[in-house]
């Protein structure tokens, strides 16, 4: 089985953004296959390949034992397929942009082979804007989103490297992990 990479942190702060250019910089670098049951977002900023499902489907597929690791963020489901995704580390490394509660789930199952990278923001301020800037939402969906970046902040130390994302850096960020991921794929 080849490496497990899990880039984290809270709502906003750039893991999409570092997923997809870690993903165009390592050809046999593969990303984890995701289903939700959140709306598909107007325009696609994906780094991975997502089914959109209902829940029920996506219970069942929970009950079947098709996912590798699961998740309620922000009300809605999220589950990266055990089948696919396996099928992929047969052959490649792949790349998992998730929350901590699916990288704890994958560090307990794959132990050592999971590198976890937790995406730190700069500062509170620079949290609640980005925050803001992910659209419309009512105010009481915007403090639920903000608790819930509160309680990914407080597990950062759960992780094996954490890394600053600051605003206008994000270059600076992406060649920091690339770092960490040439260690990983290019010992």
């Amino acid at each position: 089985m080849k490496s497990l990479i899990v880039i984290s942190g809270p709502a906003g702060v750039g893991k999409t953004t570092v997923a997809k250019a870690l993903l165009k910089t390592y050809p046999e670098l593969k990303s984890s296959i995701t289903f939700t049951t959140r709306k598909k977002r107007r325009e696609s900023t994906e780094d991975k390949k997502m089914y959109y499902v209902d829940k029920e489907a996506f219970e069942a597929c929970r009950e079947k034992g098709e996912f590798l690791e699961w998740a309620v963020v922000h009300g809605d489901y999220y589950g990266t397929h055990r089948g696919e995704t396996e099928t992929l580390l047969q052959t490649n490394p792949v790349i998992f942009n998730i929350d901590v509660q699916g990288a704890e789930q994958l560090k307990k199952l794959y132990g050592p082979a999971v590198t976890t990278i937790f995406l730190l923001p700069e500062s509170h301020e620079q949290l609640v804007d980005h925050l803001r800037e992910r659209g419309e939402m009512s105010e009481g969906s915007f403090q639920e989103r903000l608790k819930s970046a509160e309680r990914e902040l407080s597990r950062q130390d759960d992780f094996d490297y954490t890394i600053v994302n600051a605003e206008g850096k994000v270059n600076e960020t992406i060649e920091k992990i690339r770092a960490i991921v040439d260690s990983l794929l290019r010992p």
